[in-house]
């Protein structure tokens, strides 16, 4: 069923980066786009992408396509990427939610992603904070808000 949902969520991502439409099958002509940005650009195309939905319009819809997400809160790893904070005597400090005008969520559910040419199994993030490098995609759904931030990071 997990390699399912990886498969399921790359063929999503696929068709989201050709154009930027639909993200883990969130389109945006479904929902009210609220906030949109993109800094990809350059030799490698490193950069970040964010995104964020209202989805209080069609509230039904979004939550069918929650189906398989993961509850909140987030893994250990993806907190530390996202807000910061100390593990095994490191500290982390990417600021990354603040790059994607996150906040701090504390009921909903999220879709994780690993695009990184090392990842095994791209919807596990357990790799994720021994590399010098980073390509995921993540999704947050905020159910108190019925609001949608979709977050992509290339370095």
């Amino acid at each position: 069923m997990k390699r399912f949902f990886a498969i399921a969520a790359a063929l999503l991502l696929l068709a989201g980066c050709a154009g930027r439409e639909s993200f883990f099958g969130f389109r945006k002509g479904d929902f009210t786009v609220l906030a949109e940005s993109d800094t990809h650009g350059g030799f490698h195309g490193d950069g970040a992408y964010a995104l964020i939905l209202d989805c209080a319009g069609n509230r039904g819809k979004a939550w069918e396509l929650l189906q398989g997400w993961q509850p909140l809160p987030l893994s250990e790893n993806l907190a530390l990427l996202l807000y910061g904070g100390e593990k095994d005597g490191t500290s982390y400090a990417y600021g990354l939610a603040e790059e994607a005008h996150l906040p701090r969520v504390e009921h909903g559910f999220y879709c994780f992603y690993d695009r990184h040419s090392e990842s095994t199994d791209p919807s596990v993030d357990t790799q994720l904070l021994d590399r010098g490098s980073f390509n995921f995609s993540l999704a947050i759904y905020d159910s108190d808000a019925d609001r949608l931030y979709y977050f992509e990071y290339d370095t």
